[in-house]
């Protein structure tokens, strides 16, 4: 037994040193947010687009918020935070939409629910790290993608030609 408590004490000083600093995005509110010149339907329907490509459902809809989620494929996480209930938790964000003019601010929060969908819920925040700056990163993209205007088709090159005279 004391052999064991040692090799644990042991083990949680080694990884703890491993650990990094874990950063929040350098924002307003210290999460994941951008501000995007676009309607919020406009924003909503392009974070769904994007959301249901790497398998996440929607799990709530409102006028200002949208929340996605999927099972966790973390190992780190299901070993931590899985419950008797439930051995796997979520990965949730949940996107809310402010609109300021003709723009919306954007703002995401992450977490890990623990039985998700129960009436046990236990909501562990990640706002920094590794999924922050993935979720800052999408959002910036999304931004760009959004604001920048799609250029005018070019003209026909068919249409530019004088038809040619009938053969006689």
């Amino acid at each position: 037994m004391f052999i064991r408590n040692c090799t644990a004490a042991v083990l949680a000083v080694v990884l703890a040193g491993c650990q990094t600093a874990v950063q929040a995005p350098n924002t307003a509110s210290g999460k994941p947010e951008v501000t995007i010149r676009a309607t919020t339907a406009a924003i909503k329907a392009r974070l769904l687009s994007l959301a249901l490509d790497k398998r996440f459902n929607v799990t709530k809809d409102t006028e200002y918020l949208l929340q996605i989620e999927k099972p966790s494929e973390n190992f780190g996480a299901t070993l931590l935070l899985g419950s008797r209930y439930d051995g796997i938790p979520a990965e949730r964000i949940v996107f809310t939409f402010a609109p300021i003019g003709d723009s919306t601010r954007v703002v995401a929060a992450g977490m890990f629910v623990t039985n998700p969908g129960s009436a046990f819920e236990r909501i562990t925040p990640v706002n920094g790290g590794e999924g922050a700056m993935r979720t800052q990163q999408t959002l910036d993209e999304l931004k760009v993608s959004m604001e920048t205007p799609t250029p005018p088709p070019a003209a026909p090159v068919a249409a530019a030609r004088k038809p040619a005279k009938p053969a006689s």
